[in-house]
């Protein structure tokens, strides 16, 4: 009996020794870790006051504060594994970070070709001195770090774009004014004749206008008073100049909507396929529509794909199946462009590659030169069907021997690029991928030698 209790009492002392040795290291784990728990939360704290949703620090934040680290001596600090928890979170923190800079970025993008579109279609109404702010935002996009800095970058593109719009209504309006105020019996039939023209080229409905023209021409000739003709073609041309306006606006709209459903196309987005099909649908509508009420059908399915267009890249920003790092996807079916960091979408936009007989080759290539500026020379003599002047451009990446290349292309006209452009001539390439001089300007800066770009069909 007395050796057991020997025994016992020699055990009890080893292990009292051993807790007696780690006592200090836990304590000092528990500091370490308080410190680390403590550092955590003041950078979540920073985060969300540079940009980082409220809700996704707020749940960061509630998890750091589960984690025990005060009661040292207890098990759950010494088995389950408190500082493997702090670091879970500051992974989740950083991906969640990373998402929030994805998002702000492609919002800020899309602000951007907005306002750049805003302007290639009403730059007779705005002064050339209110250009002059695209100089720098696309420096800043590029430059932004923090999902505040863009979202501070959009705020003021849409400060801008709102001014210039009130720009153009009152010039718009002012011109209209003045149409009004030079409106003779004379002065209404060149009108009518000039919107006949426009409706007819459009595919459109001339209304009533050519009857009401002619009978106020007949009431005219004949020295008749004219001012009930005058008055009911004044009625038509009214219904007609809107009815054109909603048909040039859905033209504008329609090419839009064609870039954000390419684009879900090109990233595969959940259900992008339907609003292909759909936008398909609507713009085959549009070329048919004649009349405003067949236009107003459009405009409604035109809003709807937008919408779920843009709900559906919104959401998934990032997860997409890419090469890592930055790299560069094509696809020549739908000639769209899209600029991947870590599976992460950063930039996307329509372009046109090469035409019949001289298609862009598919594959995976990777960018190995970049020059700016530069000037293409044709390897085709004169007579030769692919032969083209001289023509410079701003920005050039080589990314396949032979001369393919990604640049911009000052020739071709904004509304030109996305699906079908690869078959216009003279627009389509001889094989390179053009790309509207905004994103040209900003991809150079951002893809670095070596670059894969994965071009499919």
């Amino acid at each position: 009996m007395r050796a057991r209790s020997r025994v016992a009492l020699g055990v009890g002392v080893v292990l009292l020794a051993v807790v007696a040795a780690d006592l200090p290291l836990s304590y000092h784990s528990a500091g370490s870790l308080r410190q680390a728990q403590q550092a955590l939360t003041r950078q979540l704290a920073q985060d969300q006051r540079q940009g980082l949703a409220p809700a996704s620090a707020s749940k960061l934040r509630s998890e750091l504060a589960a984690v025990d680290v005060a009661q040292w001596w207890s098990p759950s600090f010494l088995f389950l594994g408190q500082s493997r928890r702090i670091a879970d979170i500051r992974l989740a923190a950083g991906r969640d970070w990373a998402k929030a800079i994805a998002v702000a970025r492609t919002k800020a993008a899309t602000f951007l070709t907005s306002y750049q579109k805003f302007l290639d279609v009403n730059s007779a109404w705005i002064n050339a001195p209110s250009q002059d702010p695209q100089k720098s935002w696309s420096v800043q996009l590029a430059a932004a770090s923090t999902p505040g800095a863009l979202e501070s970058l959009v705020a003021e593109i849409q400060v801008k774009l709102t001014q210039e719009q009130a720009q153009v209504q009152a010039a718009q309006s002012k011109a209209a004014a003045s149409v009004t105020l030079a409106k003779a019996p004379g002065g209404l039939l060149q009108e009518a004749g000039q919107l006949e023209a426009i409706a007819k080229s459009d595919g459109l409905s001339q209304l009533q206008v050519p009857q009401e023209a002619a009978a106020l021409q007949q009431a005219l000739s004949a020295g008749q008073p004219a001012s009930t003709q005058a008055a009911t073609l004044t009625d038509q041309l009214t219904q007609l100049r809107a009815e054109i306006g909603l048909n040039d606006q859905l033209v504008q709209q329609s090419h839009s909507v064609m870039e954000l459903v390419d684009q879900a196309a090109a990233e595969q987005t959940p259900n992008s396929s339907s609003y292909l099909a759909s936008y398909q649908g609507a713009k085959a509508a549009l070329t048919a529509a004649q009349t405003a009420q067949q236009l107003a059908v459009v405009e409604q399915t035109l809003n709807s794909v937008q919408q779920v267009a843009q709900q559906s890249l919104a959401a998934d920003p990032c997860g997409h199946t890419t090469i890592s790092g930055k790299s560069i996807l094509i696809s020549l079916s739908l000639q769209e462009m899209v600029f991947y960091d870590n599976g992460c979408e950063v930039q996307a936009t329509p372009v046109t590659t090469g035409r019949p007989l001289l298609r862009t080759p598919t594959g995976t290539f990777s960018i190995f030169d970049k020059q700016s500026p530069y000037v293409f020379i044709s390897p085709w003599p004169p007579g030769s069907p692919f032969w083209y002047p001289t023509s410079p451009v701003n920005f050039v990446m080589e990314f396949a021997q032979g001369g393919y290349y990604i640049h911009d292309a000052p020739w071709e006209p904004t509304g030109e690029y996305g699906p079908g452009s690869q078959n216009i001539i003279p627009a389509a390439s001889h094989g390179c991928v053009q790309t509207p001089g905004a994103v040209m300007a900003w991809a150079y800066s951002w893809t670095p030698m070596g670059t894969p770009v994965v071009i499919v069909n």
